[in-house]
């Protein structure tokens, strides 16, 4: 187990009202964006390699503790990093520390596509990422229709701003995979 210092930006996350913050980070000249969810119990930290597919998500316990033996999920972070079985010492405590040094203390600006957050969140109806339109549905009470705690999910990775707008509320946000 190690601490990592997620302390200050955990608590402007939530001066700022927000759910996640994203941040780069490079190692040994690979790029990653890294999100900090602090909805979820545990929260999650997870590592996004740039112009790939390859992605590692990892449990944020109490305290800010991480668990960096990563047993099946030492193959992504190698393949990630690019490194090949048996021709590179790679420690994970030596790469969880130079992360930690790296860790913002206040929010960023750095944004994750629509569709990557889709897939690793595994958003329903995930080819759908732009707002079609928003429907209270306590204004059509005969629908017997409600908000799903998926779409709120969906919003609160997608439009921040909405979802902090809507939730608690029985609003649904319609999606289309029309840009326009």
């Amino acid at each position: 187990m190690m601490k990592l210092n997620l302390h200050d930006l955990h608590v402007d996350i939530l001066k700022h009202n927000k759910t996640y913050d994203v941040f780069d980070y490079i190692h040994n000249g690979v790029e990653f964006s890294v999100m900090f969810d602090v909805n979820c119990e545990p929260f999650k930290l997870t590592f996004i390699k740039k112009r790939s597919t390859l992605y590692l998500i990892l449990d944020v316990l109490a305290g800010y503790q991480i668990n960096t033996y990563l047993g099946d999920k030492l193959k992504i972070l190698k393949d990630m990093l690019e490194l090949k079985d048996g021709k590179t010492k790679f420690f994970t405590n030596k790469f969880f520390e130079e992360f930690n040094q790296k860790i913002p203390h206040s929010i960023s600006n750095v944004q994750i596509s629509k569709s990557t957050l889709s897939k690793i969140y595994n958003c329903e109806e995930g080819d759908k990422l732009y707002i079609k339109r928003l429907v209270d549905w306590d204004k059509h009470p005969k629908s017997g229709k409600n908000a799903t705690p998926e779409n709120h999910e969906k919003t609160r990775l997608f439009y921040p701003e909405i979802y902090e707008r809507i939730k608690g509320k029985n609003i649904s946000v319609f999606y289309t995979d029309k840009e326009e």
